[in-house]
């Protein structure tokens, strides 16, 4: 069983990679591609949190403890009886119970909103205390880093750097890098969809699935399972204008679109596809949306640590 202890993160090393598609006929207006400098190395989530993870989580407290819910409670979504948003009829300490296969242990946790994957990523962080460095947060990933972790890099590491959080995950050296032959690719994989390395429609599968089913869609970095499965929430802002988003590209971080504190008005990015979705929609580039009061059983979330 996936537990806290037995998260296993891959390293991104800093770099540029491109953001956005090109060349290809299912790309969005929204997906101009560009050349972005992620100027910092950092640690995703081999695979989304699971529901034994979320559940020592909820099991400790969490949805009780004031200093993991400060925009759910600026929102008027959470007081010291649980967290309800404007889906739920009533406060609750953890997610709705949807029944099997997707409350399974190893599956990826869905039901959860925005906030909830903000109040876990908080919890993390203390019970981290000593396995990163000083300093080193544990967050939802930004935009970048999510489709960097997805495509990979102008180049690449010679070998896949994978560590369980136990191990402790440090600053590390530059790796040995070569160039990335693909540095464009539309899926985690390559340029061509295949519904044996990720659960979308064509799989057949029809709900989530325990989380490494799919390694065979790993991307450069070794992470999995970035495309199908579950949509994962990051923190980018996509705007209140569903039909257009108010923050393009290029990526600036520095244009608020990064801002923890915007509204339940502001949609938030979702990436990845989900089990239910099309081939398209699981693509690198493919950006979404929901509410953050949102939850349903197609979404969930991965984490960061990184400086």
């Amino acid at each position: 069983m996936l537990t806290s202890a037995a998260m296993e993160f891959c390293y991104v090393p800093a770099g540029p990679f491109w953001m956005g598609s090109r060349d290809d006929p299912d790309a969005e207006r929204d997906e101009q591609p560009h050349r972005l400098e992620i100027p910092y190395g950092y640690w995703i989530g081999r695979y989304p949190v699971t529901n034994a993870q979320f559940g020592e989580f909820a099991a400790a407290g969490g949805y009780r403890e004031a200093r993991y819910w400060r925009e759910a409670r600026a929102a008027k979504y959470w007081n010291s009886d649980g967290y309800k948003g404007w889906r739920d009829n009533e406060r609750r300490q953890k997610p709705r119970d949807v029944g099997e296969p997707y409350t399974l242990p190893n599956h990826p946790v869905v039901e959860v909103s925005w906030y909830e994957g903000l109040a876990y990523t908080r919890w993390l962080q203390e019970w981290l205390t000593g396995q990163i460095p000083a300093g080193w947060r544990v967050r939802l990933p930004n935009e970048p880093e999510w489709e960097k972790a997805a495509r990979g890099g102008v180049e690449m590491p010679a070998q896949k750097l994978l560590r369980l959080v136990t191990e402790g995950l440090t600053d590390e050296r530059a790796p040995t890098m070569h160039p990335n032959l693909q540095e464009r690719q539309r899926y985690p994989w390559g340029n061509e969809p295949d519904a044996n390395r990720a659960n979308y429609d064509e799989s057949g599968i029809g709900t989530t699935s325990a989380v490494g089913c799919f390694a065979g869609g790993a991307s450069v970095y070794g992470v999995e399972e970035l495309s199908g499965n579950v949509w994962e929430w990051t923190r980018s802002l996509w705007g209140s204008d569903y039909q257009k988003s108010s923050y393009g590209y290029p990526y600036v971080a520095s244009d608020g679109r990064e801002n923890l504190a915007a509204g339940f008005s502001d949609l938030r990015i979702i990436r990845g596809g989900s089990y239910y979705v099309n081939r398209i929609r699981v693509r690198c580039a493919r950006r979404s949306w929901y509410y953050p009061d949102y939850w349903d059983n197609l979404g969930g979330f991965r984490v960061v640590v990184s400086p």
